[in-house]
């Protein structure tokens, strides 16, 4: 059977304006060169598993 769609979580107050705070801090966040080649490299990896199966 299927379970019940869950009620989504409304943010409101505080709680909301510390999320929109986090989004725009991580939104200006870069990620080094090297762990988006470590990255793909595990993801090639991945596929290349899930293609043999």
């Amino acid at each position: 059977m299927a379970k019940p769609i869950k009620i989504t979580p409304v943010l409101r107050g505080n709680d909301a304006t510390n999320f929109l705070n986090s989004i725009k801090e991580n939104s200006t966040k870069m990620v080094s060169k090297e762990t988006l080649v470590n990255i793909r490299e595990q993801a090639t990896k991945l596929k290349s598993i899930f293609r043999t199966r």
